[in-house]
């Protein structure tokens, strides 16, 4: 049997684990953000997500083409796109 330790320190990195990968969710997977999700977030993680797309394409990321971007992604995920389609196919069509 474990001691109360070694049951306590399990806990607790299977805590921060479930933590790190909750944070994943709502945060910033850039490009390979499904529309799905994308279309779940707030308007905050949907700009970080897609500036993070952008770049990594190597665009501008000013406030005008980020808009722009935001606004091209809603549109290929409600159309072209599936839930299970990545933002960056926003790129390809």
């Amino acid at each position: 049997m474990k001691s109360a330790k070694t049951r306590i320190a399990i806990a607790a990195t299977t805590a921060v684990l479930a933590l790190a990968a909750l944070s994943g969710c709502a945060g910033n997977a850039g490009g390979s953000t499904t529309c799905g999700a994308y279309l779940n977030m707030s308007s905050s993680n949907q700009t970080k997500a897609v500036t993070k797309m952008v770049e990594a394409h190597g665009d501008s990321t000013s406030n005008g083409n980020i808009t722009l971007t935001k606004l091209s992604v809603s549109a290929y995920c409600r159309t072209v796109g599936s839930n299970s389609s990545t933002i960056d196919g926003v790129y390809s069509g």
